[in-house]
């Protein structure tokens, strides 16, 4: 591919610093003029998985000031993410997945015809990650094409 040649780079972004370092790292040093970029991000719902299911069935306005909760989070990440766009001037969209993050991430890579995908990574040691799974892990192993993890430094 020559360097004039337009790319569609995936970013997994979920707010946390470790996404955000990965998306600075593309900028500075992954970048092509021409590129496009997908800003994947996943809503998880986490804090309505959390809650007692007994709750849950009873009182339905829990449910729904949960729920109007975890939209705000979501939009406020949408708004964060369209102003990192915007600051360093690259053609991109953002993409809402529902579900898990890494299934999710690389069916948005595949649908966009993406060249490569690029995350953040925790750092989480082997049996943390065993337990409760890897993101960056899944899409390593997931990918069908080239995935750049990027690990801030300690």
């Amino acid at each position: 591919m020559s360097s004039g040649e337009s790319r569609t780079i995936v970013i997994a972004m979920d707010g946390s610093e470790h996404a955000d370092y990965a998306f600075h790292w593309y900028v500075k040093n992954g970048y092509r003029e021409g590129d496009k970029v997908v800003i994947v991000f996943c809503a998880e719902y986490n804090s309505i998985a959390s809650q007692p299911l007994t709750l849950m069935s009873v009182d339905k306005n829990l449910i729904t000031n949960l729920i109007d909760g975890e939209e705000k989070k979501v939009r406020d990440l949408a708004s964060k993410f369209e102003s990192l766009v915007l600051k360093y001037k690259i053609e991109g969209k953002i993409v809402r997945v529902n579900g898990e993050p890494g299934p999710g991430i690389v069916k948005v890579a595949e649908e966009e015809k993406a060249a490569m995908i690029i995350t953040g990574t925790r750092g989480l040691g082997k049996i943390r990650r065993k337990l409760l799974g890897s993101v960056s892990e899944y899409i390593l192993h997931h990918s069908p094409v080239p995935v750049m993890v990027c690990r801030q430094k300690e």
